[in-house]
């Protein structure tokens, strides 16, 4: 008796099973979602192929003008919901600093304050004492206090 509802139960719950084979290609996806965002003019989910790379992602969401692209792989293969972040370009500064460390005497007598003498002081200090470590260093030279260091650091490097 067992096994005759068994056989039943079987039976009934086989009209119910789908015996179609499975096709595998329509289980895999051809398409990935990549999520592009940063100085690009259309940022967004985009659906791109898959092994898609990260160029095809970018151009899909238009670099902007001041996109930097140059630190970003573009070959890199993506993966379904990478995330790309296009970074601006840095702004280059308008007037470039004058090195403590390696300016000539003609090259530091262009910082405000700073005359024949004073420049002579920094490279004479430079020599005997080795480079300087900080900005702040530079008020270890006689002649430059805090007041003349407070207009210099701005325009001055290591």
């Amino acid at each position: 008796m067992k096994q005759i509802l068994l056989f039943i139960s079987l039976l009934c719950l086989a009209l119910f099973i789908d015996f179609r084979p499975v096709v595998l290609n329509n289980l895999q996806k051809n398409t990935i979602e990549v999520e592009v965002k940063g100085a690009v003019e259309k940022p967004g989910t985009y659906e791109v192929p898959l092994y898609a790379d990260t160029q095809e992602a970018i151009e899909k969401a238009v670099p902007a003008d001041n996109a930097d692209l140059s630190t970003i792989n573009e070959m890199k293969i993506l993966r379904d919901k990478d995330v790309i972040y296009v970074p601006e370009k840095k702004k280059v500064e308008e007037k470039q600093r004058i090195s403590i460390n390696a300016a000539s005497v003609e090259e530091l007598t262009q910082l405000p304050g700073i005359g024949q003498g004073t420049a002579e002081k920094i490279v004479a200090y430079r020599n005997e004492n080795g480079r300087f470590q900080s900005l702040e260093d530079l008020m270890k030279v006689k002649g430059i206090g805090q007041s003349k260091y407070d207009k210099l650091k701005d325009q001055i490097s290591l």
